[in-house]
């Protein structure tokens, strides 16, 4: 014989037609950001690998590694004397030539030698005076300052050993880090938005930490790339910030949030109010004294606010916090005073 199923047991309180007490807070309408989420990676706009040009004793190191250094900063000394010595031989020869060929060309014109004896002169006082011009250049050399302003790296050389110019490592890097670029990709149907909004004065973007511990800088979208990464389907990005307090580090993996406009007029709901079923995402909101099930469409996430894009009009009594045994036609009970918390008001543009 065949036995029909028992039916569910009712709710004890939707039997009993006891109304439950539900917390409650109304859908707000406010402005809230268009935001576009990505992890970046923070990367110096300008890095220089300080190197030797000439072969020499490391005399002096001026720096601490791991110093802020400014532009023209001296950081090196490589053994200068025999530079000097091979700039004052180089100068001797050049004015010995030099006074060589300013006889010659004198005496060329009375006939006592030919024209091409006194070209030939001249010649090598030229050859001579570019000799001493490039002594000049390699005594410079061994001064070594700082090209830009940044923060220096390990020096991988100490002062007492020889460097020449073959060396494969560098004596130091320097990274620029004010200001400092930020390095992100995002998927590339969100480009013609991105587009759409880059002609307004600055898109901005606010950087945090991996562990979401709150923001570390905040700049502007400077670099769009001029191709979408075929593999990845993604568009790389750059953001300029200033890193006035350098919390910013080249090789730092950075949440990236940026804001591409703002919506004056959204209808924002606690994210704990959201609930999924089967036909998709709807809140309960309390009619006549009864729960009721609304479908919603959630454009999107901000902290704990959800955005709504369809289902709610605003001011409608939303229940935040959703008891487990809450059925649609259940009564309710609202209490107000739940709200939407402060913290989560629109971010600054």
């Amino acid at each position: 014989m065949l036995r029909l199923a028992a039916k569910p047991p009712a709710s004890p309180i939707l039997a009993t037609g006891k109304a439950l007490s539900v917390e409650v807070t109304a859908a707000r309408i406010q402005p809230m950001p268009v935001l576009l989420k990505s992890v970046g990676q923070v990367v110096s706009q300008h890095t220089v690998q300080i190197r030797p040009q000439v072969s020499g004793m490391l005399k002096q190191v001026f720096f601490q590694e791991g110093q802020s250094v400014f532009k023209g900063q001296r950081l090196f000394q490589i053994e200068p004397e025999p530079f000097e010595a091979a700039l004052a031989s180089a100068r001797a020869a050049s004015e010995n030539a030099k006074a060589n060929a300013d006889r010659l060309e004198t005496i060329e014109k009375k006939g006592y030698v030919t024209q091409q004896d006194s070209r030939n002169s001249r010649a090598l006082a030229d050859q001579a005076l570019g000799a001493y011009r490039q002594a000049q250049i390699n005594l410079s050399y061994t001064d070594l300052r700082a090209p830009i302003a940044g923060r220096t790296g390990i020096v991988t050389v100490k002062s007492g050993n020889i460097v020449s110019p073959g060396d494969a490592a560098q004596l130091v890097a320097i990274n620029e880090m004010q200001p400092i670029s930020v390095q992100f990709s995002i998927p590339q149907q969100f480009l013609a938005r991105v587009r759409q909004y880059q002609a307004r004065p600055g898109i901005s973007v606010s950087v945090a930490d991996d562990k979401g511990a709150g923001e570390l800088d905040e700049g502007v979208l400077v670099f769009i790339d001029n191709a979408v990464n075929t593999n990845s389907g993604t568009v790389t990005l750059k953001a300029q910030m200033p890193n006035g307090r350098e919390q910013l580090w080249p090789g730092q993996y950075v949440n990236v949030s940026m804001q591409l406009t703002v919506e004056p007029r959204a209808v924002v709901v606690p994210q704990t109010a959201i609930q999924t079923g089967q036909s998709g995402n709807y809140v309960f909101i309390v009619e006549q004294g009864k729960a009721e099930e609304r479908n919603v469409v959630v454009d999107r996430q901000i902290g704990d606010l959800a955005v709504l894009s369809a289902g709610l009009a605003g001011n409608e009594q939303v229940i935040a916090k959703v008891p487990r045994d809450l059925q649609a036609g259940m009564k309710v009970t609202p209490v107000v005073g739940v709200s939407l918390p402060a913290e989560l008001t629109l971010p600054k543009s």
